[in-house]
């Protein structure tokens, strides 16, 4: 076989190492993220409520910028079902911010700790594909030294204020379920070389839009297409599939009908209409009737940038 044909390869096979090693750790991340604030909820909603909760969880790895930022959402009913059948109420407080953002951290480094050592718990040899690598430019032991450091920062756990009614649950999850880093609302103009994007929180910032040049623009969408097969949504306690006698005994106790999962996907008009029973979405505004798509039009030919997009 030619020299510069087995180097090739060589270097596929190097490239597809580290892919693969790139989306194993992007998975374990995103398991270990789920999976620490779940077994601390398992804990402490019976240690302090003495009930089991409910709780759907949202991974988002972005930012205002589509910078890398990962972090959850959750979101956990305000009680739980208790061992005799019936609802505890949490009160005003479930969880304490500081201890349960001290045990996430916790356990979180010390995972990870494990997971750049090549034996398991057992003193067994770990597959080489399961063991993480440090970064370019950085060996084990400073990365255990770094995650020895993180460990003596705060870290941070925001616990909001119960919603007083379902809508705002549905408005405050339906963000991160099925939408991404950006909507098409926030890309204001394009140049020719820079993207003009609008802030989402623009009380959060000094100004209202941030440039960002073609190219990174476009990698910072792909930096955050999910591996295929990742959960990036998922269920527990008494809204997980498996709970659901426990969560309609829940719910007959608060005077709710038994949940039915639906058979039909709902339209967006009627997702809009639940989500906003107060407005007219829609709808005509002579005839109340509602408004329905019976043809698209896209005539004429747009400019070279809106045709590749």
């Amino acid at each position: 076989m030619p020299r510069s044909s087995n180097k090739t390869l060589q270097q596929r096979d190097i490239m597809r190492s580290k892919l693969e090693h790139v989306v194993y750790l992007g998975t374990f991340v995103n398991d270990l993220s789920f999976m620490l604030p779940v077994a601390e909820l398992k804990t402490l909603d019976w240690r302090h409520l003495g009930g089991l909760v409910g709780a759907v969880a949202a991974f988002q790895s972005w930012g205002d910028e589509m910078q890398e930022h990962c972090h959850l959402h959750f979101i956990i009913t305000a009680g739980g079902l208790n061992e005799n059948g019936r609802w505890v109420s949490a009160g005003e407080k479930l969880l304490w911010s500081p201890a349960l953002a001290a045990k996430f951290r916790g356990k979180f480094l010390a995972y990870l700790r494990d997971a750049f050592s090549p034996y398991t718990a057992t003193g067994k040899s770990k597959p080489k594909e399961k063991i993480l690598c440090p970064p370019a430019g950085m060996s084990v032991q400073q990365c255990l030294n770094l995650l020895n450091r993180l460990g003596r920062v705060s870290w941070h756990v925001d616990i909001e204020p119960k919603y007083e009614h379902a809508n705002g649950v549905f408005k405050y999850v339906g963000r991160y379920i099925r939408r991404g880093p950006i909507s098409e609302r926030r890309i204001i103009g394009y140049d020719g070389s820079e993207v003009t994007i609008a802030y989402p929180h623009q009380e959060k910032q000094e100004e209202s839009t941030f440039k960002i040049d073609a190219q990174s623009f476009i990698r910072r969408i792909l930096d955050h297409v999910p591996e295929k097969g990742t959960h990036v949504v998922r269920s527990f306690g008494l809204f997980h599939p498996n709970c659901r006698e426990k969560l309609n005994l829940a719910r007959d106790f608060l005077g709710q009908e038994p949940y039915e999962p639906s058979q039909k996907i709902p339209t967006a008009q009627e997702l809009l209409t639940r989500m906003y029973p107060d407005k007219e979405i829609g709808r005509c505004p002579i005839c109340k009737a509602e408004l329905r798509t019976v043809f698209i039009y896209r005539g004429g030919i747009g400019s070279e940038w809106r045709r590749a997009a």
